[in-house]
C-alpha cells in the first residue's frame, strides 16, 4: 500500500468532492425525474406526492454513498424537495440477535458477525418504508451504532432513533449490498462451478475470495438474500447504482478512512483487522455482480423504465461514465 503525503491526501480530497458534486447533480436530475412520473401516476400534478418516491442507493464502502446522499439530502431540500435517508447498516440485527446468529451458525465465518445478507432485519426496513409511504405521521429511523459493545455494534434504542417528520417526498436508502438479488439453484451452480475452477485464470481472480468459503457457508448466504427481494425491493421505485469493477479497491478505500481516523486520534483498525474485515464483505460482490449487471435491479414497477442510473467509478472514485443499461 503506498504511502500519501498530506499534500497528495489534500488533492485526493478536492478530485472527491468534485466528483461528489457532479454525483449529486446527475443523481438529482434523475431522482426528480422519476418524481415527476410518480406524481403524475398519483395525480398531484402540482403539490407534494402522496406516496414518497423511494430510491435505493448501492455502492461499496468506501464510495462515498453515504457522502452521497447526505449531499442529495442537502441539494433536493434546496429545490423544497423533502428528502429523508436511511442506511441498511441501521437494520442490523441487534447485538444479542448478532450473537445468537453466530452461534446457530457456528459453522459459517460469513455469519459470525454483521455484514453479510442475514446478519440485517429485512422486516424492521419494511416496516420503515410503508410507514415513510403512507406519509401521514411522524416515523422513526432505525440507527444501529457501531462503536457499542467493544467494536461489536448494537442497535440504539428506539427512544433515541431520529424522526422523518411528513411531507416526504423522497427516500434514500442506501447500502452495500441492497438491491443484490438470490441466485436460482441453477445460477448457484454455475458460480460456484466457477469459485472451485482452479484451471481458468480469470475465474481464479474473479472469484478468490469466495474459493475461502465452503459451498454450504456461500448457499446460506444467498438463501438470506430471498427475505430482501421478498419484503424490501417491491418497495423501492428507483435505482441508482455506484458500479466498481474491481472489488479488491474496496481495501484501499476503506484503508483511507481508517487512516483519517487514526490522525484524527479516534478508534481505528489495524491492516490485519481491516483485511479480516473486508475479506468478509468480498463473497457477497463475487456472487452478485454478474446478475446484477446481466439481469438489473428488483423495484416496485410502478414508474416507466428506465428505473436505474448507473455511474461507472474508477479507482480514485470519479465517475467516468454514466447511463441506464441496467
Amino acid at each position: 500500500m503506498p504511502a500519501f503525503s498530506s499534500l497528495d491526501k489534500a488533492r485526493q480530497f478536492r478530485v472527491f468532492q468534485r466528483t461528489v458534486t457532479e454525483r449529486v447533480r446527475k443523481s438529482a436530475d434523475f431522482i426528480l425525474r422519476k418524481l415527476e412520473q410518480k406524481r403524475k401516476i398519483d395525480g398531484l400534478d402540482n403539490g407534494k406526492t402522496k406516496r414518497p418516491l423511494i430510491v435505493g442507493i448501492n455502492g461499496a464502502q468506501g464510495s462515498g454513498k453515504t457522502t452521497m446522499v447526505n449531499g442529495l439530502v442537502k441539494y433536493l431540500g434546496a429545490l423544497k424537495v423533502s428528502a429523508v435517508g436511511f442506511s441498511m447498516d441501521d437494520l442490523y440485527l441487534p447485538n444479542k440477535d448478532q450473537r445468537e446468529l453466530a452461534i446457530k451458525h457456528r459453522d459459517n465465518p460469513l455469519l459470525q458477525f454483521r455484514g453479510q445478507p442475514g446478519t440485517h432485519d429485512p422486516q424492521l426496513g419494511r416496516d420503515t418504508l410503508l410507514s415513510l409511504l403512507r406519509n401521514s405521521g411522524e416515523t422513526p429511523i432505525p440507527m444501529y451504532d457501531k462503536s457499542l459493545m467493544d467494536g461489536y455494534g448494537d442497535r440504539v434504542p428506539l427512544g433515541k432513533w431520529p424522526k422523518a417528520e411528513p411531507p416526504i417526498d423522497v427516500v434514500l436508502f442506501e447500502g452495500w449490498n441492497i438491491g443484490f438479488r438470490a441466485l436460482t439453484e441453477a445460477e448457484f451452480a454455475k458460480y460456484i462451478s466457477k469459485v472451485r475452477d482452479e484451471t481458468n485464470e480469470n475465474n481464479r481472480a474473479l472469484f478468490k475470495h469466495s474459493r475461502k468459503y465452503s459451498d454450504a457457508n456461500l448457499h446460506e448466504i444467498n438463501d438470506s438474500l430471498k427475505r430482501y427481494e421478498t419484503l424490501l425491493y417491491p418497495l423501492i421505485d428507483a435505482w441508482v447504482y455506484m458500479r466498481i469493477s474491481d472489488f479488491d479497491i474496496i481495501y484501499r478505500w476503506r484503508k483511507d478512512q481508517e487512516d483519517d481516523l487514526a490522525a484524527s486520534g479516534r478508534p481505528s483498525l489495524s491492516d490485519q483487522q481491516l483485511e479480516d474485515f473486508v475479506s468478509r464483505f468480498l463473497p457477497g460482490y463475487e456472487m452478485a455482480a454478474e446478475k446484477l449487471d446481466r439481469h438489473g435491479f428488483l423495484s416496485s414497477g410502478i414508474l416507466p423504465t428506465p428505473n436505474t442510473l448507473r455511474m461507472h467509478l474508477d479507482l480514485e472514485r470519479n465517475a467516468v461514465a454514466w447511463d441506464h443499461k441496467l
